[in-house]
């Protein structure tokens, strides 16, 4: 089985992979080196953080069919992934922190609208939106992006 890292453990790897690979020079930036209204962000897919893959009405994604049919290079799918379904409020409380302005997020259509068409799933609906709000209370502007 693959090992699965919290988005919170995958963004401090990454900002601390940068920071150690940065120029020591580079490593003393500051907000206050960027131009005014400079937007400091981060982007993620549904597929790569959300996780809860058959959970609450979800239903596969092409990614899903492909990675089980074992099409992914060592074998693992996104079943659990950074589990953001059930994390988001830790997620976004960390992206505050460490001072992000804006998230730009996928939408899974399979957890949205299963069918592909027809119904909207309550309950996908209900974490997207529980999610923009988290993002709303911490200040940080969500920019949706409309994937598989």
């Amino acid at each position: 089985m693959p090992m699965i890292f919290p988005f919170s453990v995958v963004v401090a790897v990454v900002l601390f992979a940068a920071a150690a690979l940065a120029p020591r020079h580079a490593s003393a930036l500051t907000r206050h080196d960027f131009p005014e209204g400079f937007v400091l962000g981060a982007g993620t897919s549904a597929y790569q953080v959300e996780g809860a893959a058959a959970e609450d009405g979800r239903k596969p994604s092409i990614w899903d069919t492909f990675t089980h049919q074992g099409h992914s290079s060592d074998g693992s799918t996104a079943d659990v992934s950074a589990d953001q379904y059930h994390h988001y409020k830790e997620d976004v409380k960390l992206m505050h922190k460490v001072g992000l302005d804006a998230y730009r997020f996928s939408i899974s259509w399979p957890r949205l609208i299963p069918d592909g068409r027809g119904q909207i799933n309550r309950k996908g609906l209900e974490y997207y939106n529980n999610l923009i709000d988290e993002l709303i209370l911490h200040g940080t502007a969500g920019r949706i992006q409309w994937t598989t």
